[in-house]
Formats: C-alpha cells, structure tokens, sequence
C-alpha cells in the first residue's frame, strides 16, 4: 500500500482531463479568435485560437466555396487545455458540439 502523502504526490502528477466543454461569449472574427465560458464553472477564458480545421466552406456567390468562421456567439464547443512546459496554459477550441447549426449558418 503507498502511504496517502505518496499518493497524493504521484495523483498531482497525473493528466487530468484537458478537455473542457464550453459556450462561445465573444467572437472576433476578422483575427478568428473567441473567447468562451467553460462548464460547469462558469469563468471566461481570454481570447483562444481555434483549430483551422474547423472552418468550413460555404459558396461566396461566385460559385467559388472559401472557408468561413463559422463561430457564433451562444454556440457549444469543446475547448482543450493546452499547457506550456513552462507552466503557462492556453485554450485551443476544438470545434463546435453538433446542434444542429452548422446546415443553418
């Protein structure tokens, strides 16, 4: 049996879950960036990058299909944690969580 303060140590460093289910609050669209409320605990990340993936063509008019940002205010999305080796921490969000929308937009 491993004493609990080993335990304790060796569970600190084990990953926990760097995936995080979030709500879009701020979208800017001109640099692609949004800023997202994590669940369940409420606090707002700053300004995160997304994965470029994630945008998906839509006809311009032109015939021509150009991919769009297609990140709305309101909308669901799963957000990972990123994490420096220095300690620091950023949000990548990963895409949005099918509701639905994207046939919408």
């Amino acid at each position: 049996m491993i004493p609990y303060h080993n335990r304790k140590q060796i569970e600190g460093m084990l990953p926990t879950s760097p995936l995080i289910f979030g709500k879009i609050v701020s979208v800017d669209p001109d640099e692609r960036l949004v800023k997202v409320e994590l669940e369940p605990w409420g606090n707002e990340t700053g300004w995160c990058r997304c994965l470029k993936d994630t945008f998906y063509p839509i006809e311009s008019g032109t015939g021509i299909y150009e991919p769009r940002f297609p990140y709305k205010s309101g909308q669901e999305v799963l957000v990972a944690q990123v994490q420096g080796t220095n300690g620091s921490g950023q949000y990548v969000v990963l895409g949005l969580i099918d509701q639905g929308e994207v046939a919408e937009q």
